[in-house]
């Protein structure tokens, strides 16, 4: 049986009185529209590190090839474990 509509529960959350961040436990007043986009960045770039540092990860143990990965990350490559045992 399937359901009439299934609703956003995104829309669900918004308009409450809550001063919280995007999500990030900052209330959104105390940042600038140019710090908050900073921030938004910031965070944008780290993900991208992260890719590149587990691409490099999986060239260096063999399960890619690819000459170009080291370029793509700066500083010193550093094994991470996977996420299921952090």
């Amino acid at each position: 049986m399937a359901a009439p509509q299934i609703p956003n529960l995104n829309t669900l959350r918004r308009g409450q009185g809550r001063s919280l961040g995007h999500g990030r436990g900052v209330p959104s007043s105390s940042l600038s529209d140019e710090e908050e986009k900073a921030a938004k960045d910031q965070i944008v770039q780290q993900t991208d590190q992260d890719a590149s540092v587990s691409r490099l990860s999986a060239v260096e143990l063999g399960y890619l090839d690819d000459p170009f990965a080291k370029r793509f990350v700066s500083g010193p490559s550093q094994r991470r474990f996977p996420i299921i045992n952090r």
